[in-house]
């Protein structure tokens, strides 16, 4: 059957010499028909055909179809790949045409395995308490310490510092506009040795601590490139987690429609230095937006803690 363009032949005129009923009913296929056809009443309601969806670049098929049966061997007629279709829609960042430039941003450029280091004072301590209390509650990256003996108070911490595990990423153009929800993953693999009671085994650096502790500081910021011209201050963390929310510099906020978070994990016991590491969150980020990611990490009770493998995803969502 060859594909050039046909036309279908014109129906004939109804007969004159007809039953009453039997020519009503056959007029009304007849308008149904040329409705159909394209040739009557609102073009819009005319049948779709294969030309149709050819040349609105919904399918491809070969120059000429022999087979039109569902029973074909090799079918000649297929649907174009989604990602062609969708893009004006939600944006090249969401299809899967451009999937692996823009819509998935992975980074592995971390050591292989990142070091925990720590103020020997700070294995005094008791417990992990003190990062979500003190003078800068609201940043769970800044604590202040406080001797469980003697109520001394001890030099601040931050647990950003611990670590070297920062990730800078820029968002995607999104082609409608507007900020879109990225889902956000941080994972990795803990190390380290400990024992049930610290204080019972290792006295002389963990007196105080009876569980090991882990604790897992989680930032996403605007960026030092961003954050000014976002704002409109020059009064801002600048990407910085130890900044944000301290008494020292109460203009520096975390700014939660922005898309920033702050997200704490606190584990206790034997099993916490075993586990993996996996945080997941969503953020509605602005379009081409740099950003940071930056992970802080607190122990107590555990010895030469490490983390292995780190990896961040920022995944663009579909909306």
């Amino acid at each position: 059957m060859a594909t050039a363009g046909s036309k279908p032949p014109s129906l004939p005129p109804l007969p004159t010499n007809l039953d009453p009923q039997l020519r009503n009913y056959l007029k009304v296929v007849d308008t149904h028909l040329k409705m159909k056809a394209g040739d009557a009443g609102n073009p819009k309601d005319r049948n779709l055909t294969l030309r149709d969806l050819e040349e609105s670049g919904i399918v491809s098929s070969a120059s000429t179809v022999n087979d039109f049966s569902i029973t074909a061997g090799d079918p000649t007629v297929k649907l174009i790949s989604p990602d062609q279709l969708i893009t004006s829609q939600i944006g090249e960042e969401n299809t899967f045409k451009k999937f692996s430039k823009t819509s998935i941003i992975l980074t592995s450029d971390f050591s292989t395995d990142l070091s925990i280091n720590f103020p020997s004072f700070y294995n005094q301590l008791s417990n992990h308490n003190f990062l979500s209390q003190g003078s800068d509650a609201a940043n769970h990256t800044v604590g202040t310490p406080v001797h469980p003996t003697s109520g001394s108070v001890l030099q601040q911490v931050f647990t950003s510092t611990f670590v070297s595990g920062t990730f800078d990423f820029t968002t995607a153009l999104h082609a409608r506009g507007g900020k879109k929800p990225y889902l956000i993953t941080i994972a990795a693999r803990r190390f380290g040795a400990t024992y049930a009671n610290p204080s019972q085994s290792n006295y002389s650096l963990f007196p105080n601590a009876s569980q090991p502790y882990w604790t897992d500081t989680i930032a996403l910021l605007m960026h030092e490139d961003s954050i000014d011209e976002i704002t409109g201050s020059t009064n801002n963390h600048n990407g910085d987690m130890s900044l944000y929310n301290r008494t020292t510099a109460p203009g520096y906020a975390l700014n939660a429609s922005e898309g920033e978070v702050q997200l704490s994990n606190f584990r206790r016991g034997v099993s916490v230095v075993l586990n993996p590491m996996y945080v997941s969150f969503v953020s509605n980020l602005r379009s081409e937006t740099k950003y940071r990611i930056d992970l802080g990490a607190l122990t107590l009770g555990v010895l030469a803690p490490s983390f292995n493998s780190l990896q961040y995803t920022v995944q663009g969502l579909t909306t």
